[in-house]
């Protein structure tokens, strides 16, 4: 909860380019939402290439400023961190070599690739230098592409001087909502947000990767077999796929692969959801 007598002094959407972030950025832009500041889009260096796309795409159409913020190359730390203590957390699945037991590992990634970076960019534009408290008398209000059909998802900020907000709840609109606003406004609709070797993936959305996105499968490929061994416990080895098998030998699910691809579901819309 925010104190009711700070002031509010920056209103920043939180943008993934995904459906749901996206509807929400325009939304604010024709008027039918209020008037925001900016929107702040936190790269990890290594989203799919229509991500990029469509964010240009918005960059074009909207009348607010849309910052990039980016603490470098996810998959390039990963990969760089081998060996060292500075391994970079992504939720890998896992399975150890002698028991052959399964689990998954801690996220850290959303944190340290896009909550930080953006807290960073809010801080900066609101004139505060690192290492310096935010002025008690002051908060900005962030707004994230959550919808009313992933509710479960919201979260309060983490910092005290931040308010998360929802427009999409609150305007009780579910992700189809959202598709059905950028279609009556002819507006492209966006593809998935998310890392191109996100073990979130589904089925079916790595069936669409590796059917019209060859070359961006081919490079998951590469990196899946690459981060087999970086794990901290030597006799645990990493998996992009829930399957703990190379994701070139995995036989995706025909009941996933046979469905209609959700282009919109599972996006990281800006923090992975948190």
């Amino acid at each position: 909860m925010i104190d009711k007598d700070r002031k509010k002094t920056l209103t920043v959407i939180s943008l993934g380019a995904g459906v749901q972030s996206s509807t929400m950025a325009i939304m604010a832009a024709k008027g039918d939402f209020p008037n925001v500041d900016c929107a702040i889009f936190a790269d990890t260096g290594y989203e799919p290439k229509a991500v990029y796309t469509y964010l240009n795409f918005l960059s074009n159409i909207l009348p607010y400023p849309i910052f990039k913020v980016r603490k470098g190359n996810i998959r390039d730390d990963m990969l760089a961190a081998k060996g060292t203590t500075n391994f970079v957390v992504a939720p890998f699945f896992t399975q150890n070599k002698i028991t052959g037991k399964k689990g998954m590992v801690m996220r850290q990634c959303t944190n340290d690739y896009k909550i930080q970076p953006i807290r960073t960019k809010i801080r900066e534009l609101c004139g505060v230098k690192k290492g310096k408290h935010f002025p008690k008398d002051k908060y900005v209000e962030q707004w994230i592409g959550i919808s009313t059909d992933e509710a479960g998802r919201m979260k309060p900020a983490r910092d005290k001087y931040i308010l998360n907000r929802h427009p999409l709840i609150e305007a009780k609109m579910s992700r189809q909502d959202c598709i059905d606003y950028l279609k009556k406004e002819n507006i492209p609709l966006p593809e998935k947000s998310a890392c191109i070797v996100c073990p979130y993936h589904n089925d079916a959305y790595w069936h669409f990767m590796k059917t019209e996105r060859p070359s961006e499968f081919a490079d998951a490929v590469d990196f899946d077999k690459q981060v087999r061994n970086i794990s901290r416990k030597e006799d645990e080895q990493l998996y992009s796929h829930r399957s703990c098998k190379p994701l070139d030998e995995v036989e995706f699910d025909k009941k996933e692969t046979d469905k209609q691809l959700d282009m919109f579901n599972n996006e990281c819309e800006g923090l992975c959801g948190q």
